[in-house]
């Protein structure tokens, strides 16, 4: 796995959420579960309160390690088994009344879960840093103006406040998605081998067998799922699949920071340390924009993470098909995520906005961007032909771009366009540094709305023990 490595394991994760994906917190997660549903068997009477406390007393890592594990699997050939057995041997004589009516798969399923209730906490507060960041520069740029472009050519003003704002937004609506899931994703389940909880019901009877997963559900500080979700990987699915998502629009926010680093461009630039930092090894004046780069490599990469939990399909009540791509791809999925995030919270930290190359580039096409505006004014002239002063406007652009002109001195030729408008109007309308719309208020109305939103987080995951400061 890519956290194993040595010179990159730090482009591929972090290191707060490469110890959530360690093989000693996988088995201790499997001990916690296995704590939970001893507790909840001595609660209910299929073992005693002695048996169980020997058992609970050596329920960690420092008793029984991976290795320990893997010595045994060589033979056993099975995870969960060779988890027991190596389990059983070293904590005599309690072993013998361990995982006592739960199958391999409410181990690993809740094992799971316990993992990535660490990691949603670590990626969460990640994403509550990041919109932080923006909504920071959203505030502080809301009236800096600079070109809008769409089909990388230059369309009508914005602010890059208005750009910052709708990036927070975006992670916004991430949060929104995780909290949503929430219930979905962080369930206890101790169902058994098919399901219907049949080793329990035979022990204690079928009461009993329900009340095993309340209070394993209570212990864990899980929710209670309804019925039985070993068929549900769905669940996974999800919240491998918002990431995605979420990634789309990271990728997205460090396209946009790369094209505008471009030499011709200039107006943003990533944190660079001139003094050590290096771009080439063979042009010492290069100053890439490689964090924003990574990020877009691993997009593809939780992309291809997210496609593989996505093709899990069993046969019948379950099988293990699941397991390569839950344990393989979902880890690989956090820790990219972590690492794309803090990527981006050091670019936004850091980043160096330029007023003055957005300001010069407002004018790169002298002023034939401020066609739309012209229209708008020649459409109020005209009392409402729309068409008409599209086709005028049409015609005063493309002769701007043929002569190399402005659309000022063209207008003035125009013999329908120059008796309607004024020596000032086509000043006033040709002028960019004020055709902005409505972007300063969108981006102080995006960022009260967070705020708003923020005040919320921590309450609604409240019952699944997330901590977000």
């Amino acid at each position: 796995m890519k956290h194993t490595f040595v010179l990159l394991k730090n482009a591929y994760g972090t290191e707060e959420m490469r110890k959530v994906w360690t093989e000693e917190n996988m088995v201790q997660k499997w001990l916690d579960m296995e704590v939970a549903i001893t507790k909840a068997k001595a609660e209910v009477g299929i073992i005693t309160w002695e048996q169980a406390n020997g058992i609970i007393e050596k329920s960690s890592v420092k008793y029984l390690t991976p290795q320990m594990i893997a010595e045994v699997k060589a033979g056993a050939a099975h995870l969960i088994v060779s988890f027991i057995k190596a389990f059983a041997k070293m904590c005599k004589p309690w072993g013998e009344w361990y995982h006592v009516g739960p199958t391999t798969q409410d181990i690993l399923d809740t094992g799971l879960v316990l993992q990535l209730r660490e990691a949603y906490t670590i990626l969460m507060r990640q994403l509550r840093e990041l919109e932080d960041a923006l909504c920071d520069m959203a505030i502080t740029h809301k009236d800096t103006v600079m070109m809008g472009r769409t089909h990388g050519q230059h369309a009508v003003p914005l602010t890059w406040g208005f750009k910052c704002a709708i990036w927070a937004g975006a992670v916004r609506d991430t949060i929104t998605r995780f909290k949503e899931l929430a219930p979905r994703l962080f369930q206890a389940n101790i169902s058994a081998a098919v399901g219907a909880r049949n080793t329990f019901a035979y022990l204690v009877g079928p009461e009993k067998a329900e009340k095993i997963q309340d209070i394993v559900s209570r212990e864990l500080g899980l929710y209670r799922p309804v019925m039985d979700i070993h068929q549900r990987p769905d669940r996974y699915a999800e919240f491998v699949n918002t990431i995605a998502e979420c990634m789309m629009n990271l990728s997205q926010m460090s396209l946009e920071i790369r094209e505008l680093q471009k030499t011709e461009l200039q107006e943003v630039e990533e944190p660079f340390d001139s003094k050590e930092q290096y771009s080439s090894s063979t042009m010492p004046n290069k100053r890439n924009p490689e964090p924003s780069e990574w990020v877009r490599g691993l997009s593809a990469c939780i992309r291809g993470a997210a496609q593989a939990v996505n093709e899990i399909c069993m046969q019948h009540e379950r099988d293990a098909t699941r397991m390569a791509a839950e344990f393989g791809m979902i880890p690989e999925a956090c820790l990219n995520f972590s690492a794309a995030l803090k990527t981006c919270i050091f670019n936004m930290r850091g980043l160096r906005v330029k007023p003055e190359n957005m300001r010069r580039n407002l004018y790169a096409t002298k002023d034939i961007a401020m066609a739309e505006l012209v229209l708008m004014g020649l459409y109020k002239k005209l009392g409402g032909q729309k068409v008409t002063a599209h086709t005028w406007v049409h015609d005063i652009s493309m002769a701007a771009f043929d002569n190399g002109t402005t659309l000022r001195e063209e207008i003035k030729k125009h013999p329908e366009a120059s008796k309607l408008l004024t020596d000032e109007e086509i000043i006033e309308l040709t002028n960019p540094e004020t055709y902005v719309g409505t972007a300063p208020l969108q981006a102080v109305r995006m960022v009260e709305y967070i705020k708003q939103q923020r005040k919320l987080d921590q309450e609604a995951l409240a019952e699944v023990a997330v901590t977000l400061e």
